[in-house]
């Protein structure tokens, strides 16, 4: 794992301690490229004053490329002829030297490359390193810290806060160094002409140097301001987006837009200032570099009129100046990024230098397996207070024996809940002790409590993730195996981790602990999971989605047979049993009544992210056929008396009136743009592509025998059935990214498993038709054996951000399976499915509590907090918890009170 540094108050600090090799590195580079810089700069200077402005005779020659060292006096002197050099004539070298200027700079420019490209590394991985540390601090946050920050505000500190130190890292010690030497070496030329000038410039520099920085720390005050009301915005917009619910049921919509407005307005002031400062200082800045030219004339002016300067010099002088500003201009700029990046710096120290951080070693990587807890749980006078030091749960005493369950009763805050929280250290203890086979449990590594303590609640968040991903999860605690490596690219991404002070492990390798699931290995991993989904009362939800998920991309060529196969035996159940008038199969040669319009039309499903683009409606090749075959005005026709009927039935009702939910055709928010719609078309002028394709689009979900507006007749199912001949020939490519076509001979990746068996629609007008074709559907699944493979895909589900796309009570199943696969020694629930009824609850607690020998955990304490009373009667023994203190103590047995250990 990997050290975890500290901060340090200087950014300059942190940079040096983490780059110093890198920087010695940048320095001597940067000493090896001065030479072939200064030779960029004096070979321009002898192309003119030789070959092109120097006097030459007819035949004359010149030696160049010599190179002659001097020998001391004491050993001699003279010289020593190291090479003789080569003669060309005038021309040849004019062509030598420009190529040799042209060489050098070529090689400058490598240089440049090289240190350009070496400084951006240096920075990417310091930057690494840093959001590395950053993200490691939070996971060691103590657990009161969590309830002061916000998610958003955070994440928005370690993904843009930290971008500028790492473009300081690189440039940290170099570019000073660099700016520097080239500002001083042309500072000392102009002392070398004249000392007064090189006295006017040098002062003027040096007023540059002291008052441009200080009038810009007032611009980075603003930009500090600013950046906290922008944070505190992110943090604010991540609230809003989390409080929808409650927006739309209080009508607080317009409180948020003015809340939301006087923050950006807080932020456009700040933003005002800073400009108006910002251009103030660089007018100064301007000021002073152009009051320096007008000494130079003046002063060295004089000088040459009263003969103390010569011309020569003083065009020196100001062609030395020239080169001046620019670097100085640049060493100034790198000040105000130096105090930008400290001041950012600072801030992000302010929130994550925290002196009670977790130990590193509680969240030590560990590949062994730690000890079972083989004895009692001791609860010794625990107190849990919160911020405002109120007890949320008096001192408490309890002990609980291994292998015993053990029920706790009492209203919400009661204090049983706390401590549930305090048994896997979610709640800070502010008095008391909790100890584990004498082990006090604030001490244990993350590596025990982990894996021998399982944790459910009723809230607990998942981020967005599969099935299968959000129960395995509380398995990945190691790479246990690790997988060989992939060979060089592996090796050396490895390696730029550590350099990064990142954690060296590979997340490709496999980290699922099968051992501690109860299983071999990975085969029979998925059974085990099919085992804690059922125990929970997940198992036929998670069919159900498989069901209705998409056919995997990847669907085996075996499993797209067996569904092909299943296809024809669901048709030859529904013969045997007479069930025929319950289904309609879908037929390239007749129109479906209980499909879409559209589906007929394509004889195809549209593919729900196309639907979001460009209307389907509004796509070239739909619009030539529905103009080629006279759809086009009948079902402009049948949209509008669609949207008149619906209107007028349905227009005046609320959006959440329950009768809405009847309309599959429009949604309640679409009632007024189609009314405005209608206004617009009755007007009996130009009807808009727009609005045409709208009304199109209503006709396209239109089903007869479901909505029974006397529409759809014969002779428009014939022309829908011609349209469909044109599709069949082919689709365009912008239509056939948006329709999945449907054929007898093959799956259709764009349609649900359920869709790909039954192949047609159920018969809706009879009652018990969608009990009977499930039946059969269910009956061909398991004689065809793709029961397993729909509950795989199933386990594949994506969740969605905040798993939004299962329902409360299906989250909450899903969290008690996960902590059940654990099959921890400890089993701790607090209310994990409060939002069931009691029967269901009660039938859980059973399956639970009958769990601990089917899964192999026969000696597994469970501490469970319950929302039901009543249920306690499952339990080895019940305590109760009223107004933050424990009150009764019952055993199951004897039903006497017994004192808490």
């Amino acid at each position: 794992m990997a050290v975890h540094d500290s901060l340090d108050e200087s950014v300059f600090r942190y940079v040096w301690r983490h780059t110093r090799r890198q920087q010695l590195w940048l320095f001597f580079v940067l000493l090896v490229s001065l030479p072939f810089y200064y030779l960029t700069l004096d070979l321009p200077k002898r192309i003119v004053n030789g070959p092109i402005q120097g006097e030459w005779q007819p035949g004359k020659t010149e030696t160049i490329f010599e190179v002659i060292l001097p020998v001391p006096d004491f050993l001699g002197g003279g010289t020593v002829a190291l090479f003789d050099g080569v003669e060309f004539d005038r021309f040849g070298v004019l062509v030598s030297l420009s190529l040799t200027f042209l060489f050098f700079v070529v090689v400058n420019g490598l240089f440049k490359f090289y240190l350009s490209n070496y400084k951006g590394q240096l920075g990417e991985r310091l930057l690494r390193r840093l959001r590395y540390q950053l993200v490691d601090r939070v996971l060691r946050f103590p657990t009161g810290r969590f309830k002061q920050i916000r998610g958003p505000e955070i994440a928005s500190m370690i993904k843009d806060e930290t971008e500028p130190v790492g473009g300081f890292g690189g440039s940290a010690f170099a570019d000073p160094a660099l700016l520097l030497s080239q500002a001083l070496t042309a500072l000392v030329f102009i002392y070398l002409q004249n000392i007064w000038l090189g006295m006017v410039a040098g002062a003027i520099v040096l007023v540059q140097l002291i008052l441009i920085p200080q009038m810009r720390r007032r611009l980075i005050v603003l930009a500090r301001a600013r950046q906290l009301t922008a944070r505190l915005l992110s943090g604010r917009i991540g609230e809003i987006v989390e409080s929808i619910p409650s927006i739309r049921t209080n009508d607080t919509s317009n409180w948020e837009r003015a809340e939301l407005g006087s923050r950006l307005g807080k932020i456009l002031w700040i933003r005002y200032d800073f400009f108006r400062w910002k251009f103030l200082t660089n007018f100064v800045n301007n000021l002073l570099a152009q009051i320096t030219p007008f000494i130079f004339y003046l002063v060295g002016g004089y000088f040459v009129i009263v003969g103390r300067l010569d011309i020569g010099q003083l065009v020196a002088v100001i062609a030395a100046y020239k080169d001046l500003p620019g670097p100085l201009k640049e060493l100034i700029t790198w000040d105000q990024f130096r105090v930008d990046v400290q001041s950012k710096y600072s801030q992000i120290r302010e929130q994550f230098a925290l002196g009670n951080l977790l130990s590193p070693t509680i969240h030590a990587v560990s590949y062994e397996e730690p000890p079972r807890i083989g004895g009692d749980i001791s609860i010794v006078g625990l107190r849990i207070a919160d911020d405002a030091g109120n007890d949320l749960l008096e001192p408490t005493s309890l002990r609980v024996s291994a292998g015993e369950a053990l029920a706790v009763v009492g209203p919400v805050g009661g204090g049983g809940e706390y401590l549930a929280e305090a048994l896997v250290r979610l709640v800070d203890v502010a008095g008391g002790r909790i100890s584990i086979d004498g082990h006090a449990l604030d001490g244990l590594p993350d590596s025990f409590v982990g894996r021998r303590i399982a944790y459910a609640e009723a809230g607990l968040y998942f981020p967005r993730m599969s099935v299968r991903e959000a129960l395995v999860y509380g398995l990945r605690h190691a790479p246990l195996i690790r997988e060989k490596r992939r060979g060089r690219e592996e090796a050396i991404r490895l390696e730029e981790a550590r350099k990064s002070g990142n954690i060296d492990l590979d997340i490709r390798d496999d980290w699922i602990d099968y051992k501690a699931a109860g299983v071999d290995g990975p085969e029979a991993l998925t059974q085990r999971l099919a085992e804690v989904l059922e125990i929970a009362g997940l198992g036929l939800d998670i069919s159900r989605l498989g069901l209705r998920n998409r056919l995997p991309s990847d669907l085996p060529d075996e499993v797209t047979k067996r569904i092909l196969h299943a296809r024809q035996h669901f048709r030859a159940c529904l013969s045997e049993g007479g069930d025929e008038e319950y289904f309609e199969s879908f037929h390239a040669e007749r129109y479906s009544d209980y499909a879409t319009l559209f589906e007929n039309l394509v004889f195809g499903i549209a593919l729900s992210e196309a639907i979001e683009g460009t209307p389907l409606a509004a796509r070239p090749q739909m619009r030539a056929v529905l103009k080629q075959t006279g759809l086009d005005r009948t079902l402009f026709d049948m949209g509008r008396q669609i949207a008149e009927t619906l209107i007028e039935i349905f227009g005046d009702l609320s959006p959440d009136n329950p009768l809405m939910d009847s309309v599959d055709l429009i949604s309640p928010d679409d009632v007024d743009l189609y009314r405005s719609t209608l206004r617009r078309v009755a007007g009996g002028g130009q009807v808009s592509d727009e609005d045409r394709c709208a009304l199109q689009e209503l006709a396209f979900g239109y089903i007869e025998p479901r909505h029974r507006m006397g529409l759809l007749d014969e002779d428009i199912k014939a022309v829908v059935l011609r349209g469909r001949d044109r599709f069949r020939e082919g689709l365009d490519p912008d239509l056939a990214q948006a329709v999945s076509l449907h054929s007898p001979e093959s799956v259709n990746h764009a349609a649900s498993f359920q869709d790909n068996v039954l192949f047609g629609r159920v018969v809706d007008r009879y009652a018990e038709a969608s009990t009977r074709i499930n039946e059969v559907l269910l009956e061909t699944l398991r004689e065809t054996g793709l029961s397993d493979v729909v509950f795989e895909i199933g386990l594949d589900f994506d969740m969605g951000s905040g798993a939004k796309r299962l329902s409360s009570g299906q989250q909450q199943k899903l969290a008690l399976a996960r902590a059940l696969l654990k099959r921890a020694d400890l089993f701790v629930l607090n209310r994990p499915i409060s939002t069931l009824d009691g029967d269901s609850q009660r039938a859980t607690i059973e399956r639970v509590l009958a769990s601990r020998e089917t899964l192999g955990a026969e000696r597994q304490t469970i501490f469970w907090v319950l929302s039901h009373a009543e249920h306690a009667e499952l339990f080895d023994r019940t305590v109760e918890f009223r107004d933050g203190r424990m009150t009764t103590s019952q055993r199951k047995v004897s039903r006497a009170i017994d004192e808490p250990a």
